[in-house]
């Protein structure tokens, strides 16, 4: 939902190149030497790729925008899968509420516009920055951001996680960055779980 009067429609400029945040919160300062500290995204036009550094391993989230089509590719057990996601049909557009707010920062030398953003089940308002001219849609992090998010904070698991960009590049990205590898063998989220059970 966007609240107040200024907030500009949602950008849909498509971007091709690559991204990485740095990650923290109370419990996990970054650490330069720490990959668990960074995301990179690599997005080309309609395709994102994600890769999320776990205490248990890499993680990589691969998807087709338009089509709502996702894996995650991770090693399980000495066995490489790709799991099917489920698309996510909830609808959070009462999630926030965005009101424009003076002001703009610089980061990785891009500079991104000041919005205020509200939490309304947490109750809880913060200063985000985003650029106006790159489509959030490379981000699934905060819907309704009206451009590509890059200094945002997302409550999970009782934390508030903050994410900052601390590099961009636009660049070519090859097409097979955002396949499925010929060694991933593909499973379904349920088989996931059953696997997780054994």
């Amino acid at each position: 939902m966007l609240g107040g009067c200024g907030v500009q429609k949602e950008s849909n400029t498509p971007f091709e190149g690559k991204l990485v945040y740095s990650v923290s919160s109370i419990e996990n300062n970054p650490n330069d030497s720490d990959s668990i500290n960074y995301q990179v995204v690599y997005a080309k036009d309609s395709l994102l790729r994600i890769e999320s550094f776990t205490p248990i391993g890499k993680q990589v989230y691969i998807k087709h925008i338009p089509k709502e089509r996702a894996y995650i590719l991770m090693d399980l057990f000495h066995q490489k899968v790709a799991i099917q996601t489920i698309t996510d049909t909830v609808d959070r557009s009462a999630k926030y509420l965005f009101k424009p707010k003076m002001g703009s920062k610089t980061f990785a030398g891009k500079k991104a516009k000041n919005i205020s953003v509200t939490f309304n089940e947490q109750d809880t308002t913060i200063v985000m920055n985003y650029i106006e001219d790159i489509s959030p849609r490379y981000s699934e992090a905060i819907e309704g951001i009206p451009g590509l998010p890059v200094k945002y904070s997302v409550y999970s698991k009782g934390l508030w996680i903050t994410y900052e960009l601390i590099s961009f590049e636009e660049r070519k990205i090859s097409k097979d960055k955002f396949g499925i590898p010929s060694d991933h063998k593909i499973i379904t989220f349920d088989e996931f779980m059953e696997i997780m059970k054994n």
